[in-house]
């Protein structure tokens, strides 16, 4: 369906689509991309010193994320001290609390995949160990296609087709020109 008289629908159409169509589209996205879970496998390497954490990408939270997991806590450091700047509370949270995603699952994932979790700041494992890339999946307890950041992903780069509707103004331009035309 997709194609020059088409177009994507927007954030807005994407939020109102009924749960099940999101994490149908999501969970068809994903199945090229993540190949299997391989937590313990993973866990054990780091446990042994063959995979590192420092080798772990986007392994602490960005600024935006502190902002939003602290609100209340910075919020109290600017009113009891009106000269600290937003930047000066982020610095003390990253003093004083571990800043860390927590990382439940890992999972093996495309090459293509693993660039578009860095891109929204997933933790991401590169290791020389077949050249393999772990994901670090920060919640457990549910599929994957019910996580919010993966169905974002979907809406972003999937090309299901109920991801996309006619173009109504360029259908408008073509009848326009047909309507002109000798």
């Amino acid at each position: 369906m997709h194609g020059f008289m088409t177009k994507r629908i927007s954030q807005e159409e994407w939020d109102l689509l009924p749960e099940g169509d999101k994490q149908n589209i999501t969970e068809m996205f994903i199945r090229n991309h993540i190949d299997r879970n391989q937590s313990h496998l993973v866990d054990d390497l780091l446990a042994k010193g063959i995979f590192n954490y420092d080798d772990i990408k986007n392994g602490s939270m960005t600024d935006e994320e502190i902002l939003f997991e602290w609100e209340d806590d910075i919020e109290r450091m600017k009113s009891e001290n009106p000269d600290m700047t937003e930047t000066d509370c982020i610095e003390l949270v990253r003093m004083d609390e571990d800043t860390h995603h927590e990382i439940f699952e890992w999972y093996l994932v495309s090459d293509w995949f693993e660039n578009r979790l860095e891109e929204i700041n997933e933790p991401i494992l590169e290791t020389d160990y077949w050249h393999c890339s772990y994901w670090g999946r920060c919640c457990t307890g549910q599929a994957i296609y019910l996580d919010r950041n993966i169905q974002d992903l979907a809406y972003k780069h999937s090309t299901d087709e109920r991801l996309f509707k006619v173009d109504e103004d360029k259908l408008e331009r073509i009848s326009r020109n047909d309507r002109t035309r000798p």
